[in-house]
């Protein structure tokens, strides 16, 4: 047998196995014990007991003592070596070691069924079939009537992949139904190991013995139908999920069923009635209902004729289950997908209400704010989050650009100088996006020496803050200086975003600045067509950029575009009326 020596996990724990401390199954009975093998058996009971209070260092030191006083004593040998696989990490040899003093135990004393029940269940997990089924066989022809160890033998025989092992497998399971009966999960077990010698013919025996034993079961006649599917036989698959809704009308898994079998023929027509019938059940479990939904969900989100649809499905799981924040968050992630912010903010609020622990929840609350602009409420949240995440830098730095974009400087720089406390300092991205922030906090409020400081260290921290590179870019433009600076930086962001349309603008306004009108326009025109909603300040500077490339008509009506987005903006006033360019 080659083993593959490594560490690993077991369910089942050596404190669950039990052994009669004064019994040592390696040794004969009838040999009176000498002094060291009384002293090894005293100091393996204090062993036990100093595991029993979790103090690992001395049962292991206590176990080593006693092996060494009796290395004939297999019992102790196999605590020892099992302790020994549990933390030999990935030292082979102590692993090998200890998986030798378990094995020996096995040899020594096939009959104690807890350590065995261990080393059996060590040699299925390291893939170690002929040693698996040795131990498995030995177990059951002691304990025949024990069927944990019956279905471990059957498991060890099936998965052989040899017919005749498989037959005995099939053998085993047998002997388990008379004991037990008909049952899903063991006639699933037959259906594994028939499927693993392709007897198709045997697999719908099963499934009809099944149904035979509980006709009137929705599980049996669930199980059918899923069966059958797995064969592609339709017919006699709805047949079965038919008989199942049939039988109970408020059986979500029947429902359920059918609906992912409508679902995997194609057919979209009954898969959409099956789904509004499933989630109307409240006996099908949540999970089950949102794994569904979720599946309905992604398959016609994109379909705005759903949509209502959809959201009755919402209104119906939230009428069963108004306090799980699982289907607010559901519920929410599908809003954001059709982009209603609103209604997205609307349900994650509800799940902060039923639960105001996670921070993610409140970031993507005030990013939906923020998206809708409503930076009002989205600092009002922000500053509820701070309540129960007070040490959150992200929540600070969000709640410092809703304020910037308030106009309420003092109290963005305030919270921008708490994200940076809050933040590690060799987060170098964290520390140039804050950066970043407090440069365009101190730009709106006038003061752009300042800005342009924050900026220049913002990059310099991390020079890919695109961000950065792109406003300092801009506003360097704006203000005419530094341009082929303004130049250098924006021609990152555009090496970097190529499509993205605030990037393309802030090329053609450096462009603008430095007279290149030519250039500016071949960018401006493809800042708008890379834009699905062309800003105010867009198409401001396209009607310049325009106007200086000699197309007054065209650059009249960017303005006109302009000024219907923002009615109050007197310089662009003045050009729609005067329908020439005004420098600001």
């Amino acid at each position: 047998m080659k083993l593959s020596f490594r560490k690993i996990t077991l369910s089942v724990a050596l404190a669950a196995i039990v052994v009669p401390l004064f019994v040592t199954a390696g040794k004969k009975a009838d040999v009176t014990p000498n002094s060291d093998e009384l002293k090894a058996d005293y100091i393996f009971m204090e062993a036990l007991r100093q595991h029993a209070i979790d103090k690992e260092d001395a049962y292991y030191d206590l176990l080593s003592r006693a092996y060494q006083l009796d290395p004939s004593n297999s019992d102790v040998g196999f605590f020892l070596g099992y302790y020994t696989v549990m933390t030999s990490g990935d030292d082979s040899t102590m692993f090998k070691n200890g998986y030798d003093l378990m094995k020996r135990h096995f040899n020594e004393a096939p009959a104690d069924f807890y350590s065995n029940f261990v080393y059996g269940s060590i040699n299925d997990r390291l893939g170690s079939r002929d040693e698996a089924l040795k131990v498995w066989t030995t177990l059951d022809s002691i304990y025949p009537h024990k069927m944990e160890i019956s279905y471990k033998l059957a498991e060890a025989l099936a998965s052989s992949g040899d017919s005749s092992k498989i037959a005995r497998a099939i053998g085993v399971y047998d002997r388990i139904e008379k004991t037990q009966g008909k049952n899903i999960p063991l006639t699933t077990s037959k259906i594994r190991a028939f499927l693993s010698s392709q007897d198709t013919a045997s697999i719908y025996k099963e499934v009809y013995s099944l149904l035979k034993s509980a006709p009137h079961s929705v599980e049996n006649n669930v199980f059918a139908g899923n069966v059958f599917a797995m064969f592609s036989d339709n017919d006699s698959a709805l047949t079965y999920f038919d008989k199942a809704c049939d039988l109970d009308s408020t059986s979500g898994l029947a429902y359920y069923s059918r609906a992912n079998f409508y679902k995997s023929i194609g057919d979209s027509v009954n898969y959409d009635k099956e789904v509004f019938r499933a989630l109307s059940r409240e006996s099908l479990e949540l999970d089950a209902k949102l794994e569904l939904l979720t599946g309905y969900i992604r398959e016609l989100y994109d379909d705005p004729s759903q949509q209502g649809r959809i959201q009755e499905l919402f209104a119906t799981l939230l009428d069963q289950h108004p306090h799980e924040v699982d289907i607010h968050d559901l519920y929410c992630s599908y809003l954001i997908a059709i982009e209603d912010y609103a209604g997205a903010a609307e349900q994650l609020g509800y799940a902060l209400d039923i639960d105001p622990s996670s921070e993610d929840r409140w970031r993507t609350l005030l990013s939906l704010y923020m998206q809708a602009d409503d930076y009002a409420k989205s600092a009002e949240k922000g500053e509820t989050a701070l309540r129960y995440h007070p040490s959150s830098a992200m929540i600070h730095l969000m709640l410092g650009t809703d304020y910037n974009l308030m106009k309420e400087y003092d109290k963005a720089l305030s919270n921008l100088n708490k994200s940076m406390e809050l933040t590690d300092s060799v987060d170098y991205e964290a520390v140039s996006q804050i950066m970043s922030s407090m440069g365009d906090v101190y730009y709106a409020k006038g003061d752009r020496d300042s800005a342009f400081v924050y900026y220049d260290k913002a990059i310099s921290i991390d020079p890919d803050n695109l961000l950065a590179l792109n406003n300092c870019a801009y506003y360097l433009a704006v203000e005419g200086r530094d341009l082929d600076k303004a130049e250098e930086m924006s021609a990152r962001t555009i090496k970097e975003r190529p499509d993205d349309a605030t990037s393309l603008d802030t090329y053609a306004w450096v462009m603008f600045r430095k007279k290149n009108y030519t250039e500016a326009m071949a960018y401006i025109d493809k800042a708008i067509a890379n834009s699905e909603d062309p800003s105010e300040e867009l198409y401001h500077h396209a009607g310049d950029i325009y106007f200086m490339n000699g197309e007054p008509q065209k650059a009249l009506e960017f303005w006109e575009k302009a000024l219907a987005l923002d009615p109050d903006n007197e310089l662009l006033q003045r050009k729609v009326k005067h329908k020439t360019y005004f420098y600001e």
